[in-house]
C-alpha cells in the first residue's frame, strides 16, 4: 500500500491524518474475530493443561489397579538371584542350585601361524557349516571358503560375519594358535557340531560330531579338543527336580525369575523369600492424593467465575467477560467430568461388611466445597499394618464388586483416552473442535483483513484524486490572480 505521508500536500488538508482514522476505524472490524479466536485458544491451552493433570492421575490410579498391592519384597541369596513381577505371590520356596547351565566351546589344535591357509592348495571352494542344537530348534552357520581364506583369522572373521548361533576367535597359547568357537546359547541347545566338505585336510582340522575331543581319554574321533561341555542347568524348586538350558528360569514359581549364579553349598536349600512391600501400598496412595488434588485445583481455576463489571457502562453498551474467570467457565465437559470424578472418590466399594470400603476409612477426609483430599498418615499406617487387603479390595476390588480405582480407570480414560489402547477421550474431541475454530476464526481474520485494506487503499486513492485536483484548481486560481493583477 502507497505512503499516506504524502497525502495533502496539493490541497492543504490533513488527509494523511484522516486516512490513518479511516484505517483504525476500520481495524475494529477485526475485533470480534479476535476475541473469539484468543476464547478459543484459552480454552486449549487450558483443557492441555488438564489433559497432562488427568494423565498424571491416571497413571496413579493404574498403580492402585494393581502394582501397589503386588510389589514384592525378595530375599537375598548365594546360589541364585530373583526377581518378582507384578504376577508373583507372597511366599516362600525351597530352592537347591544342582549345576549351572554352562555354554558349549571347543578348539583346535595349536598351529605355528593364525594366518597361514589351513585347507589344502588349489582346492577350489570348501563349505564349512556349523549347527547349534538339535532338532527343530538347531540354528545353522554356513561358510564358503576360498583357497587363499582358509587362516585361522580368515575362518574367525568369516564365522562372526554370519552372526549365527556361534562365536569365533583366534587365542594364541603355549601350544600355538588355536581357533576357539563359542556357542551363543547354553545347555544342550547349544551344543556345537562342525562339518566341512570340500577340504579332507580342513575336515581332519575342524570336523566335530561327539561334542569334542577329551584332552584326556580315548579319541572319539572328533578333529576340536573339548574346552566346555555343553551343560543343562540343573535345580529343585520344593522337592520337585528340573532341568533348564539356561540359568535365566522363569517357567517354574509363577510371576518370579531364577538367576542362578553358583552351585548351592553342600547341596543344601536356601529359602526363597517373597513379602509384601506395605511401603509400596502408602506411596501409591499418597501420590494419589497428591495428583487428584492437583487435577481439582485446575479444573477449578479453570471454570472458575468472576462476576462481569458493568460500572461506567452506558445503556447501549454490553459487558464483556471479566478476564479473571477460567477460561472453561461453563464448560459442560469440564463440569461433567469433575461431577463424575468426585462421586467416584465419595463411593463406598466392596462388600458392605467389609471393614474398608472408602476413602475416609483409610484416613482420606474429602472437603466438600472443593473436593480437596487430606490424608492423616497415621491412620494409613495403621490400616495397612491392620488389613491391607482391605485396601486392596477397596481399590481394585474384588469379585464381582468394582474397586475405585477400576471405576477411576474407566472415568479418566473416557476423557483423556488411553495411549496403550490408543483410544482418544473427550477431551481430544473438544480441542480438535476448537482447533477447527481456530482456524475458521484465522480465515475470517484474514478475509476482513483483504476488506479493509482494499477499503483503505479506495479512500487513498480518492485522497489523491482529490489532491490533484485542489492542486490544479489552486495553481489555477494563481494564474487569475497574476492576469487580473496585471490588468
Amino acid at each position: 500500500m502507497a505512503s499516506f505521508s504524502s497525502l495533502g500536500i496539493g490541497s492543504g488538508l490533513d488527509t494523511a491524518t484522516m486516512l490513518e482514522q479511516i484505517k483504525a476505524g476500520e481495524q475494529t472490524r477485526l475485533k470480534p474475530y479476535t476475541l473469539l479466536q484468543t476464547s478459543y485458544k484459552s480454552k486449549i491451552s487450558a483443557w492441555g493443561q488438564i489433559s497432562s493433570s488427568m494423565s498424571a492421575l491416571q497413571t496413579s490410579v493404574k498403580s492402585l489397579s494393581n502394582d501397589a498391592f503386588n510389589t514384592l519384597t525378595v530375599s537375598s541369596n548365594k546360589a541364585f538371584s530373583a526377581t518378582a513381577t507384578t504376577g508373583a505371590n507372597a511366599d516362600s520356596h525351597e530352592v537347591t542350585v544342582e549345576q549351572l547351565a554352562m555354554a558349549h566351546k571347543i578348539k583346535t589344535e595349536g598351529v605355528d601361524s593364525a594366518d597361514e591357509a589351513q585347507g589344502e592348495a588349489n582346492n577350489g571352494i570348501r563349505t564349512v557349516t556349523i549347527t547349534t542344537g538339535s532338532g527343530d530348534s538347531a540354528k545353522t552357520t554356513t561358510v564358503e571358503l576360498k583357497d587363499d581364506e582358509t587362516s585361522l583369522n580368515q575362518i574367525a572373521k568369516a564365522i562372526n560375519k554370519q552372526d549365527g548361533g556361534v562365536s569365533a576367535s583366534v587365542q594364541r597359547t603355549n601350544d600355538g594358535y588355536q581357533l576357539v568357537l563359542s556357542s551363543k546359547s547354553t545347555g544342550s541347545d547349544g551344543k556345537i557340531s562342525v562339518k566341512v566338505e570340500g577340504d579332507d585336510k580342513l575336515a581332519g582340522m575342524m570336523d566335530t560330531s561327539n561334542g569334542g575331543r577329551p584332552a584326556e581319554g580315548p579319541d572319539n574321533g572328533d578333529g576340536m579338543y573339548l574346552v566346555t561341555e555343553a551343560q543343562d542347568a540343573k535345580l529343585k524348586v520344593d522337592g520337585s527336580s528340573y532341568t533348564r538350558s539356561s540359568n535365566n528360569i522363569s517357567d517354574i514359581i509363577s510371576g518370579v525369575t531364577l538367576q542362578l549364579k553358583a552351585v548351592s553349598e553342600d547341596n543344601k536349600s536356601e529359602q526363597l523369600t517373597m513379602t509384601r512391600d506395605t511401603g509400596a501400598i502408602k506411596t501409591s496412595v499418597k501420590d494419589f492424593v497428591e495428583k487428584y488434588n492437583a487435577l481439582l485445583k485446575m479444573t477449578t481455576a479453570a471454570s472458575k467465575y468472576v462476576q462481569n463489571d458493568t460500572s461506567g457502562l452506558k445503556d447501549d453498551q454490553v459487558a464483556t467477560q471479566n478476564g479473571e474467570s477460567g477460561a472453561l467457565m461453563g464448560d459442560s465437559t469440564l463440569r461433567g467430568m469433575v461431577s463424575e470424578l468426585r462421586t467416584a472418590v465419595n463411593g463406598t466399594y466392596g462388600s458392605s461388611d467389609a471393614d474398608i470400603t472408602s476413602l475416609a476409612d483409610i484416613g482420606i477426609k474429602i472437603d466438600a466445597a472443593t473436593g480437596q483430599m487430606t490424608l492423616d498418615e497415621s491412620k494409613i499406617d495403621a490400616a495397612i499394618a491392620d488389613n491391607p487387603d482391605g485396601i486392596a479390595d477397596m481399590f481394585m476390588g474384588r469379585g464381582t464388586n468394582e474397586g475405585m480405582a477400576v471405576k477411576l480407570g474407566t472415568i479418566i480414560t473416557k476423557y483423556v483416552g488411553d495411549p496403550e489402547t490408543k483410544t482418544d477421550g473427550l477431551i481430544k474431541t473438544s480441542t480438535d473442535s476448537l482447533d477447527e475454530q481456530v482456524k475458521i476464526m484465522q480465515t475470517q481474520l484474514d478475509k476482513t483483513q483483504k476488506l479493509i485494506d482494499a477499503q483503505v487503499e479506495r479512500y487513498r486513492v480518492q485522497f489523491s484524486a482529490l489532491d490533484s485536483t485542489m492542486s490544479q484548481l489552486n495553481s489555477l486560481q494563481n494564474q487569475l490572480t497574476g492576469i487580473l493583477a496585471s490588468l
